[in-house]
């Protein structure tokens, strides 16, 4: 770094005067300027360091006076989040992971560092007036943390679109991402295909692909008596085009033709053609209509035209975990809700399993709320831990807290002494990792077994329905036995 100056600014009060000393130095790099002055401190375009300009879609963080006082935070170990805080379920995801962050700096933090985050919106709202799509905004929102604010990690997005989009974009920032509910099979060969200890892939996510949901959906539809006298022998798939929906039809449709039955692929980009193909499949002769989109607005609106057609009548209707959400109970259309099925994660059972019962008493004494009937949240809540033990791996094993080095820690939590992710336990992890040993997770989303070969973990798929305005588990696959 280059000399620095001082700069004296005498300032007047009523009672008198003093004088404050402010510190300007001379910068390359936005690294610099948080090493000297903390969190928030960028290299300006005069080539002095200065505050960050603040952003309107990264408004909210933990702690609250992250950017208030830099200084403080010179050693905090500060994330990222992407989450569309227009929809209460995406709310409910921001909170999961600040819950994790709040426990790991209440517990000690890493090495005498407070952990921190910082969440952005990525929602299309023109009252931001930059007038981006999700996507744009996704992406704009990554760049603010990572070039701006130096995040080594990021948490989110949850829709596989917007990952694959964000990724495309930032894959070569050296920054690790993690989604809780980002299910595409397209996204693993997104990433190193073949990775190591050496190299290890920065795109993770605590969610099981959609191999796994594909394959559910099929069995369901096949098997008589899960709502139906005889199996569906005629099934129209009205997708997107993008990441989540043509992967996870194309999954569908090989499964269930392998079994005997016909499938129509009828793929959509955009709203006007997304109403065209839910025109076809309301007058074509099918049993069952399959939605597939990674956005809750559309399947909110695949509901409302579906309400609308007298087509609907006599079809069963098939959605995804991307609907499963209270979004779309409360914004859709509920007169087609007795004929809906759907398919998700199965949630682990709270009465049975102590480490989703903590999160889930955790998140009510933190925000008064209950968080089981939101998706993906145990998932956000155990991606922002991994982050926090990725961390713990970079700092001790590596010297530094960089993405790669987090990512090599991810690594490290599926072999070893099982422990449960929870405050209580944060240290253990700290203590092994500091040791170089690594640990075997089980997660409140579930165990959070990674293949070493993927870097993908596995999980049971749950069948649900529509009753009393609650989305209800049918049935866990694979069933048992199978």
């Amino acid at each position: 770094m280059r000399a620095s100056f001082s700069l004296a600014v005498l300032l007047l009060a009523v009672a008198g005067c003093s004088a404050t000393t402010l510190d300007y130095s001379e910068c390359d790099t936005n690294a610099q300027c948080r090493a000297q002055f903390g969190f928030g401190f960028v290299c300006g375009g005069g080539g002095l360091c200065e505050e960050a300009a603040a952003s309107a879609r990264c408004n909210s963080r933990f702690p609250e006076d992250l950017f208030a006082f830099p200084d403080r935070h010179k050693q905090t170990v500060v994330f990222g989040n992407l989450m569309d805080r227009s929809l209460a379920t995406h709310r409910a995801r921001e909170l999961s992971a600040r819950l994790a962050v709040k426990q790991a700096t209440e517990e000690g933090g890493l090495d005498l560092r407070d952990v921190g985050i910082v969440f952005c919106t990525i929602a299309e709202d023109p009252e931001f007036g930059d007038f981006l799509t999700r996507e744009e905004a996704a992406a704009d929102s990554a760049d603010y943390l990572i070039h701006t604010l130096g995040v080594p990690a990021i948490i989110g997005p949850a829709a596989s679109d917007d990952v694959q989009y964000v990724f495309q974009i930032h894959r070569d920032t050296g920054t690790l991402f993690i989604s809780p509910s980002a299910t595409s099979p397209a996204l693993t060969e997104l990433d190193v295909t073949e990775p190591t200890d050496a190299m290890p892939g920065m795109l993770w996510r605590t969610a099981p692909p959609d191999s796994l949901q594909g394959a559910a959906i099929a069995y369901d539809m096949r098997a008589p008596g899960l709502g139906r006298a005889t199996a569906v022998q005629t099934v129209a798939v009205v997708h997107h085009t993008g990441a989540y929906g043509a992967a996870l039809a194309n999954v569908f449709a090989t499964e269930f033709q392998a079994d005997g039955g016909q499938a129509t692929l009828l793929p959509f980009e955009n709203s006007g053609e997304m109403s065209e193909k839910i025109g076809q499949a309301a007058i074509g002769d099918f049993d069952e209509v399959l939605f597939v989109s990674s956005q809750t607005t559309d399947a909110i609106a695949f509901m409302d035209s579906a309400a609308e057609l007298p087509g609907f009548d006599a079809k069963g209707i098939f959605l995804t975990d991307a609907a499963a959400n209270p979004d779309l109970l409360m914004l859709a259309d509920a007169a087609r809700f007795p004929q809906v099925r759907g398919t998700r994660q199965a949630p682990r059972d709270e009465t049975r399993d102590l480490v989703y019962a903590s999160f889930i008493a955790a998140y009510a004494s933190e925000y008064s709320e209950d968080v089981t009937q939101f998706s993906f949240t145990a998932n956000a809540y155990d991606a922002a831990w991994l982050l926090s033990y990725g961390a713990s791996w970079s700092l001790f094993q590596e010297g530094d807290i960089t993405g790669a080095g987090m990512a090599r820690g991810l690594r490290k939590l599926s072999a070893g002494n099982e422990i449960e992710t929870r405050a209580t336990t944060w240290n253990q992890v700290v203590e092994s990792f500091r040791s170089g040993t690594g640990v075997d997770i089980s997660g409140a989303s579930g165990d959070l077994d990674y293949d070493p070969n993927t870097e993908e973990t596995s999980g049971d798929i749950e069948t649900w329905r529509i009753e009393g305005g609650a989305i209800v588990g049918i049935e866990t696959w694979p069933p048992a036995g199978g």
